[in-house]
C-alpha cells in the first residue's frame, strides 16, 4: 500500500511539473490566452488590479521584447505577433499608471499616452504609434485591424479573451469585424431618418476603409445584416459619427 502512494505521488509530482513546465516554455500566444482567459471578460472588460501582479502576463511581455518579429515565417505570423504586442503593450502601459480612469489622462500632451509612452522590442524601443501605424497599418493595409487591436477604453473594439494566431488569423479578424460594426453601442442604423451612425474610429482612418475606390457606407454593409445591408445600399443615407468614450475598459 504505500509503495502505491509513493508511486501515486510521483506521478502527480511530474504532472505537475509538465504543468509548469508548458506554461513557461509552451507557445507564447498559449501564454498570453491563458492571461487574457483569466483577466478579460466576455464583453471585453479587463480586472487591471489582478492583472497587475500575473507572473505570465511579465513572461509574454519578456517574449515580446526579445523575439525579432521580422524572422517570424509569415505575414500572418507577423501581424498576429504586432497586434498581440499592441494589446499587451496597452495593458502593461495602463498597469504602469494605475489607477487611471483613461489614458487620455496620461502625460502633458494629448494622446501622449499613444505617442509618447515607450515600450522594449527586440529592435528598441517603441511607442503605441508606431507599432499601429509602420508595423500595421502601412505595413500590411488592412483595415480589420482597427476591429483587433485595443486601446484600453470603452468605444474601443472589445478586447478577446484569446491571443491572435496565424493560422486562425483570418477567421479573428472577420469575427472581430462583424463583432463590432453590428454592435449598436458602436454603430447603428436609423431608418426612419436615413442616418448611419458610426464609431470615430471610421472617421480618422476612413482612408483605410475605402482604398479600392469604394464609399464607407459600402464597406459597412458587407458586415450588417441583410436587412440593414440592403436598406443602405438602396438608400442614400447620411453618415454621423458618434462621440467616443474614452473611459477605461475596467471591471468594475
Amino acid at each position: 500500500m504505500k509503495f502505491f502512494i509513493v508511486i501515486l505521488g510521483l506521478v502527480i509530482s511530474s504532472c505537475l511539473v509538465t504543468i509548469v513546465s508548458a506554461s513557461e516554455s509552451g507557445d507564447p500566444a498559449s501564454l498570453f490566452d491563458s492571461v487574457l482567459s483569466r483577466y478579460v471578460s466576455k464583453d471585453g472588460l479587463v480586472h487591471y488590479k489582478g492583472l497587475k501582479e500575473d507572473k505570465d502576463f511579465m513572461r509574454y511581455i519578456e517574449y515580446l521584447s526579445t523575439t525579432d518579429p521580422d524572422k517570424l515565417p509569415t505575414d500572418k505570423h507577423r501581424m498576429a505577433f504586432w497586434i498581440n504586442a499592441y494589446n499587451a503593450f496597452v495593458l502593461k502601459g495602463v498597469l504602469e499608471e494605475y489607477p487611471i480612469k483613461s489614458v487620455l489622462g496620461v502625460g502633458w500632451l494629448p494622446h501622449s499616452f499613444f505617442k509618447r509612452k515607450e515600450f522594449v522590442i527586440k529592435l528598441g524601443k517603441i511607442t503605441l504609434q508606431k507599432i499601429e501605424n509602420e508595423r500595421l497599418r502601412e505595413a500590411f493595409r488592412e483595415p480589420r485591424i482597427h476591429f483587433a487591436i485595443n486601446c484600453a477604453s470603452m468605444s474601443c473594439p472589445k478586447l478577446l479573451t484569446e491571443a491572435y494566431k496565424a493560422e486562425k488569423l483570418e477567421q479573428q479578424l472577420e469575427t472581430q469585424a462583424i463583432s463590432f460594426i453590428s454592435n449598436k453601442s458602436r454603430n447603428s442604423l436609423d431608418k426612419e431618418n436615413e442616418v448611419l451612425y458610426l464609431s470615430s474610429i471610421f472617421k480618422w482612418y476612413e482612408g483605410d476603409f475605402i482604398q479600392k475606390g469604394e464609399k464607407l457606407e459600402e464597406y459597412i454593409a458587407r458586415y450588417l445584416n441583410q436587412k440593414d445591408a440592403e436598406f443602405i445600399r438602396n438608400n442614400k443615407v447620411t453618415v454621423k459619427y458618434l462621440d467616443y468614450d474614452w473611459g477605461l475598459n475596467e471591471q468594475k
